[in-house]
Parts: C-alpha cells; sequence; structure tokens
C-alpha cells in the first residue's frame, strides 16, 4: 500500500498512528493500492450484475447518474467481504474502539447513462455532513462515526471524485447551505484500487456526473451502541449467517443486540456478557 507515493507498512503501529492523527487532523487521508485491479473489476461486475436485477424488480437503485445500492450484499452474498478489510479494522479500532460496528453500507457509481431507465433521487449531492446532531443543530465531539470509501474504480476530477472541505470536521456542525460555493475545497482522488478514510463530520459533497465509470464503496462504521440504518441480520438467512466470522457477525450488530429483557441479561455486549456470566464469576 502506498499514501502520499510512498510503500506502508499496516503492521507498523506508528503508521497506522500516522493515518489516525491525519484523519484527524485534515478529517481524511488516502491510502493507494490497497486492492488488486483485478479484485476490482469482478467487484465492478458483480455491482453492474446487482443494478440490472434491481432495476427488473422495480427496487431503488439510485438515477441514470447516480447508481446507488444500499446494502449491497443482498443482491450477492460473495459482497460482504467488502465490510471488512485488514486496514480498516486496525483504524477502526484506534478511532472508535474494538467493538465498531458497521452502520450503513453503500456502492455507488456517479456515471451518466443515456439510456435505460432514469430512476429516482440519489443523496450526496450539495454540501452535507454523515454525522447526526443534538440540540437542533449541535454535533457530537469527538465525532463517532467514519467512513471508508473503497475506489473500485480511479477517483478523478474528471469523474465526480468526491469534494472535501479539509478541516471543516472540526466545526461539528453541518452546512447551513448545501448549495453554497467555498472559496477552496479538495477532491478526494485515489487510483483505483486505494481506499480514503474520512470522519463523517467533514463537510463533503459528490462530484459532478461524467459518462465514465466511478464505481466506489461507502461504508460506515460507528460504536457498538449506535443502531445502524437497517435490521442487517434479517437480510441473511440461518446458512448465510452460520458462515460469518466472527468480524463479520460483530459488524453487522449480531453481537450488539440487546438482551429481551433484564431477565435475560443487563449487559449488552456478547463478548461482555459470556466473560461475565461464564460459570465461576
Amino acid at each position: 500500500m502506498k499514501i502520499a507515493g510512498q510503500s506502508i507498512d499496516i503492521k507498523n503501529e506508528s503508521v497506522i498512528a500516522g493515518l489516525v492523527d491525519h484523519i484527524c487532523d485534515l478529517g481524511y487521508v488516502v491510502v493507494n493500492d490497497v486492492f488488486e485491479h483485478g479484485f476490482c473489476n469482478s467487484i465492478i461486475s458483480k455491482f453492474s450484475d446487482c443494478v440490472g436485477a434491481r432495476q427488473k424488480k422495480g427496487v431503488y437503485w439510485g438515477n441514470h447518474e447516480n447508481e446507488v445500492l444500499d446494502n449491497y450484499f443482498m443482491d450477492d452474498p460473495t459482497l460482504l467481504e467488502l465490510i471488512y478489510q485488514p486496514l480498516t479494522d486496525l483504524l477502526m479500532r484506534k478511532l472508535i474502539d474494538d467493538d465498531y460496528v458497521l452502520i450503513s453500507p453503500s456502492a455507488r457509481n456517479r456515471q451518466i447513462k443515456t439510456q435505460g431507465p432514469q430512476g429516482k433521487k440519489a443523496s450526496g449531492v450539495g454540501w452535507h455532513t454523515d454525522s447526526r446532531f443534538l440540540q437542533g443543530g449541535a454535533g457530537i465531539r469527538p465525532s463517532l462515526c467514519y467512513m471508508t470509501v473503497l475506489m473500485m474504480d480511479s477517483f478523478e476530477a474528471e469523474n465526480g471524485a468526491t469534494h472535501v472541505i479539509p478541516g471543516s470536521h472540526h466545526r461539528y456542525q453541518k452546512p447551513k447551505d448545501r448549495d453554497f460555493e467555498p472559496l477552496s475545497f479538495e477532491r478526494m482522488t485515489g487510483s483505483k484500487g486505494s481506499m480514503a478514510i474520512f470522519d463523517t463530520a467533514l463537510w463533503h459533497r459528490v462530484g459532478p456526473p461524467s459518462q465514465k465509470s466511478r464505481w466506489g464503496v461507502f461504508n460506515t462504521y460507528g460504536p457498538w451502541f449506535l443502531k445502524p440504518y437497517h435490521r442487517f441480520p434479517e437480510m441473511l438467512n440461518e446458512k448465510q449467517t452460520k458462515r460469518l466470522n466472527p468480524i463479520e457477525r460483530q459488524l453487522l450488530h449480531l453481537d450488539s443486540t440487546p438482551p429481551l429483557s433484564h431477565l435475560e441479561s443487563m449487559i449488552t455486549l456478547a463478548r461482555v456478557r459470556k466473560a461475565v456470566e461464564k460459570p465461576g464469576n
């Protein structure tokens, strides 16, 4: 993997600490060469099949300028592999904690399709954050959630790379006007196979669409006590659930589903409940 043109070693704790510092300071970082191009192409092919299937079923898929696959693994369970990467794991354990979970998974293609159905409105247009606010607009400090962007295509100025305002996450507030024009902003660019990680309080917007493909996977992570956007376990059948490895179970909230009542337990986290309630304790 590379960052700023230099090779990095994710097993080196100081390297991970440096990435965390970069995210905390500027709000985002891009790491190159996380995925092989062949892998990216195979994922793009699966996404294309999923969009086609959703169109035939009349299920929401975005629109002709922004294809959207919310909860992409519902269509193809093999896409579950996209919710976890070793680099993501290391960073989220530092930025959040060891019990971090998946809040929202989505795949998006910012590409103009001149033929076919038009679709419906897609989110991401205009300056916004993906944080949540209390008391009529107060942001939570520090941020609870962080997002990874898996660049299955290269993200370029010419194909709708995400616009960001570095340091804006320190404001802990959302833009009052989604359509304002800032004095300056950066484009979150990266080569095919790169990964971006950013604070969800960072002000950002999707770039303008083009004729070029720009598939990206946008995964939001947060602490175990936050609700996900949707009920992930119910998207999988019993056989699929049994096949989940420990980290997948954690990310999909299977290890942080609240007990039915106090009669079952007063402890939500499965690992803590097992440790506290095992015989001899």
